[in-house]
């Protein structure tokens, strides 16, 4: 006598796997999803952060030595949280207020204004950072952009000898891309 499991019961059995799995993926996307969510910003400013503060050890400074390095953040204050203790911070939504840092970082709230905030700064030596598409080929020393989970940058050293600012070759070389304006 051949026992076996009868058909249908493998079919009950199957299903009660994918319920289960499919419950399993529900019940991750659900609780997990919205921590990731909630986390994707705050990890994009950090790596953003580490990538400003490495950035600054490889722009040569028109002084004998580097200068302490005092960031300012112009716009919506989105990655302050992230530098601070790692340089010092000065914040502003006014371009005028920010003219004294060595670094101004340009959030993407004021892309609309890119052209006159790059023009005020003509003649400074303070190396521009931002973060909206095409900054550095509209003027910008340095854009940092994401792509995906990772950190691109693109370097315009055109903009960077206008301000007085030499960029190393080690750091050209890490660029994305290198465009000029």
């Amino acid at each position: 006598m051949n026992i076996s499991t009868p058909p249908f019961r493998k079919v009950i059995q199957l299903e009660t796997v994918v319920r289960f799995v499919l419950l399993c993926a529900l019940w991750k996307l659900v609780f997990f999803g919205v921590a990731l969510q909630a986390q994707t910003p705050a990890a994009e400013y950090a790596a953003k952060a580490a990538y400003l503060a490495r950035i600054t050890q490889f722009v040569k400074w028109p002084h004998a030595s580097a200068p302490s390095i005092t960031v300012g953040i112009l716009g919506e204050d989105s990655i302050g949280s992230a530098l601070e203790g790692i340089v010092s911070v000065k914040r502003s939504k006014r371009i005028e207020d920010l003219k004294d840092c060595q670094v101004i970082f340009i959030g993407k709230s004021e892309h609309d204004k890119l052209a006159g905030i790059l023009a005020a700064l003509q003649g400074t030596n303070i190396l521009t950072v931002g973060e909206s598409e095409g900054f550095a080929k509209q003027g910008g020393v340095i854009g940092l952009l994401m792509d995906g989970e990772n950190v691109r940058m693109e370097i315009n050293p055109g903009a960077a000898k206008r301000a007085g600012l030499g960029v190393d070759l080690r750091l050209l070389k890490l660029a994305n891309r290198v465009v000029s304006s």
